[in-house]
């Protein structure tokens, strides 16, 4: 079977009993004959009193060739003719030509040149397909005989932007396919000199040409502008953040916003929030939920459970219910009306009108005032001084208070006992595997590849934990050198300091083993001084 696609085609032709059509259908993919092509043929050889309804129920069940009788009538002797028909937008010119009839004359080239000159068609006119028109005789059929040529439209000015100005809250999917519903990338932030969009300039299109070689313009083209808002540049057609924040749109300007404001809770609606600038949270920050800001974190409402950490300053106006999982970091202070279960840290002061059962530590001094200024139980410390109305209880509640010494000192010192004495034992354990493969070896003249690699490994971490013990030593005297001279440090009480009590100031510990009213503690020598306000 031939794989080549025919389309259906019909031919008239005249018997001694009237006008017959001989219909012939297309192959699978081939086009179907048109009742509209027929009855166009037969109107321009003039035929009007056919079988329409016989030609089109033929038409319909058509399988294989065909004839039918279609007219009394016979067409008398015609000339091929022909048909020109222009599309709407003037760039196409068709030809159709109709086949003789009889001992009609057939039509030439410069019959259909002469047509599309009558018709003022003088551009883009395909020679070569006339000529097969012709030698062909391509009946009933449109045939592109000239073609203009199309404009090429410009490119209106346009903004590429290079932020997500479409952000889709949905949460953040793990590896093993269960959903982060504290991951929700709610926020786009940006930092000081990140490009945000770029303006890509208009393109003006190119003219033209129609059959009847008349110029065609393009479509004018639009410029577009760049605006920018606050905290924005532009710059040789690109806009830049001028700091670091959140980037939005907004009434059609790239904004870079400086602080972040949400309007209720932290919660499953937000997710953990990471932003590049101050934020302000209206309502709550619930238990398990993150956020860390580059600057400030200001809270109107109650802080649970949460993890906050700011590079700047700390503000929750009423306090942290922390349930022992609350952990709260500021590079500069930290303002809070009460501190509970909660464990805080700041690079600067904190300031709370009471702290019960936290671990408080800041570089600056810690003032709990107010109508309770009370502090109990946990562990309080810093860096210059610790002020209050009120400290323990009168269940002589455990409270830990260390003044005089930047915390973070105390960390770091603390962190090196640990690690030399880690350090030392491993580099004794190291000692003893070199030493016993080294007698062996001396025994036996040799060891084995795996005796062999352990002791040439032991060696290379006895090296490495040697030099580091030795670095470690070093710094934790310069350490312990260093605190024993701190001893600046107070602790001012303007109520009651109660039993069960501790007091370290630099190096020296006391212990309140009874009730103090309006005192001041202060290093002495090796002693702490308690003197009346």
């Amino acid at each position: 079977m031939s794989d080549q696609v025919y389309d259906g085609y019909f031919y008239l032709t005249n018997k001694e009993d009237g006008l017959y059509v001989t219909l012939s259908p297309p192959t699978e993919q081939g086009k179907k004959i048109e009742i509209d092509d027929i009855m166009r043929t037969l109107d321009h050889k003039k035929i009007r009193d056919y079988d329409y309804d016989l030609l089109v129920a033929t038409l319909r069940t058509l399988r294989e060739e065909k004839e039918i009788k279609l007219s009394e009538a016979v067409i008398v002797s015609t000339d091929e003719t022909m048909e020109i028909n222009i599309s709407s937008d003037r760039l196409h010119a068709y030809v159709r030509l109709f086949s003789a009839i009889g001992e009609g004359e057939a039509l030439v080239k410069e019959d259909i040149l002469s047509e599309l000159e009558k018709r003022n068609i003088a551009f883009g006119i395909d020679h070569e397909a006339i000529d097969r028109l012709i030698e062909d005789k391509i009946y009933c059929k449109d045939i592109e005989v000239a073609k203009g040529l199309a404009p090429v439209e410009g490119k209106n000015g346009r903004i590429e932007y290079l932020f997500d100005t479409q952000k889709k809250i949905k949460p953040h999917m793990n590896e093993d396919g269960t959903m982060d519903y504290h991951k929700l990338n709610i926020i786009t932030n940006v930092k000081q000199g990140d490009a945000l969009a770029k303006l890509i300039p208009e393109e003006e299109g190119i003219p033209g040409k129609n059959i009847f070689d008349q110029d065609i313009p393009p479509a004018k083209v639009k410029p577009e502008k760049l605006f920018f808002g606050k905290n924005t540049k532009v710059k040789e057609g690109t806009l830049y953040a001028l700091t670091d924040g959140q980037v939005k749109i907004d009434d059609g300007k790239v904004i870079v916003l400086n602080y972040l404001e949400i309007s209720g809770n932290i919660d499953n609606s937000t997710g953990d929030i990471e932003f590049l600038g101050t934020v302000l949270v209206r309502g709550n920050v619930l238990t398990g939920y993150t956020i860390k800001a580059k600057g400030d974190v200001e809270v109107s409402g109650v802080v649970e459970g949460a993890y906050i950490e700011a590079e700047g300053n700390i503000i929750l106006h009423r306090g942290i219910q922390g349930m022992d999982r609350a952990v709260i970091k500021a590079g500069g202070n930290v303002m809070a009306k009460y501190i509970e279960n909660s464990n805080v840290t700041a690079g600067g002061c904190v300031h709370s009108d009471a702290i019960l059962h936290s671990d408080v530590s800041c570089k600056g001094e810690v003032v709990v005032e107010g109508r309770k200024g009370l502090i109990s139980g946990g562990s309080v410390r810093s860096g210059i001084e610790i002020r209050a109305k009120v400290i323990g209880s009168h269940m002589e509640t455990i409270t830990n208070l260390d003044v005089g010494v930047d915390p973070a000192y105390m960390d770091e010192l603390n962190q090196l006992q640990k690690d030399v004495k880690s350090l030392l034992e491993e580099e004794i354990k190291l000692t003893q595997i070199i030493t016993l493969l080294s007698k062996r070896k001396n025994m036996q003249g040799s060891l084995d590849d795996n005796k062999k690699e352990m002791l040439v490994s032991a060696t290379r971490s006895k090296i490495f934990v040697s030099n580091k013990l030795k670095n470690n030593q070093k710094r934790l005297e310069e350490l312990t050198e260093e605190l024993s001279h701190k001893n600046q440090g107070k602790i001012k009480v303007i109520g009651n300091i109660h039993s069960g009590v501790r007091v370290s100031i630099g190096n020296v510990k006391y212990y309140v083993r009874e009730p103090i009213k309006y005192c001041v503690m202060y290093q002495d020598g090796a002693d702490i001084k308690v003197t009346n306000l």
